[in-house]
């Protein structure tokens, strides 16, 4: 049987050799084109062709909803080979590109986004133009305009509202750069929003990871995995496996910029587990 893999694979052109060998890191059972997209690095028109070379040369069998998975003996010649013909710098890059996507896919972005069941932040009562504005990444425009809706937010009094307008706030100053005044901002939201007269565990976990960006981008790394790991244990307790996935992304990011590749693989790995879980393949169609 192992011969036969080996003859099938000897028989694909280097685009789909490459995205199968690739398909050995992934944990999962199976994979959409988007995921394989990102995996390789190709469009996902070209992905969607490619995983249908592997099923014509018996390599791949489609699993319904338009996904392809690898047997297992497949799978593990498939992670035999990627290991031996793909550098580790190459196999970095093409998990994190996967991590990424899903990262992506579950809302749960870098500037600590993240939608609940109900598909909303609380932040449809803020300002507008400043939401739109750091939707575009013209994060200096989007600041100069949440600063006038935070003060518009103090002054109607809704301890709410004023917690959300901080928070948009201090996303764009992070961006801007203006890290301290975006930690001054932040550091107090996780409690405040616990302390709401309905506690509001989504936007604390939104805070936290905002904090735990803030601190990376100041070179602080010890701080954010501090952060992180505060709104990964939320998480955990409300069982959001794909937003608990994203976290561990940017816990890898600050064990990276600690310079501890061990806990940054450590980390990714537990991302790539947990994105492949079916709990998070069912978040990610109900999103």
């Amino acid at each position: 049987m192992r011969a036969n893999f080996e003859d099938s694979y000897q028989g694909l052109g280097p685009a789909a050799a490459r995205l199968f060998r690739l398909l050995g890191l992934r944990p999962g059972a199976d994979i959409g084109p988007a995921a394989a997209a990102a995996l390789a690095d190709v469009p996902e028109a070209e992905a969607r062709e490619l995983l249908e070379t592997l099923t014509g040369r018996g390599l791949a069998a489609a699993s319904g909803e338009g996904r392809f998975g690898l047997p297992e003996p497949v799978r593990d010649h498939a992670r035999e080979l990627v290991w031996r013909e793909e550098t580790e710098a190459e196999r970095d890059a093409a998990l994190r590109r996967v991590l990424d996507h899903y990262l992506a896919t579950t809302g749960e972005g870098t500037t600590g986004e993240g939608t609940t069941g109900e598909g909303a932040t609380g932040e449809e009562e803020l300002d507008a133009e400043g939401l739109a504005l750091l939707d575009r990444e013209r994060w200096a425009e989007a600041a100069e305009v949440l600063e006038d809706g935070l003060r518009g937010a103090e002054a109607g009094g809704d301890p709410r509202t004023i917690l959300l307008a901080r928070h948009a706030l201090a996303r764009a100053l992070t961006r801007t750069g203006d890290l301290d005044r975006a930690i001054d901002l932040l550091g107090p939201l996780p409690d405040g929003f616990a302390a709401l007269p309905e506690p509001d565990e989504h936007n604390r976990v939104r805070a936290l990871s905002s904090l735990g960006e803030a601190y990376l981008r100041a070179r602080r790394p010890v701080a954010a995995i501090n952060f992180f790991g505060q709104a990964l244990e939320i998480l955990r307790r409300q069982g959001a496996v794909g937003r608990e996935a994203g976290m561990f992304v940017h816990i890898a990011d600050a064990a990276r910029q600690r310079g501890d590749r061990a806990a940054e693989r450590a980390a990714l790995d537990r991302a790539a587990d947990l994105y492949a879980s079916p709990s998070a393949r069912r978040e990610q169609r109900d999103a």
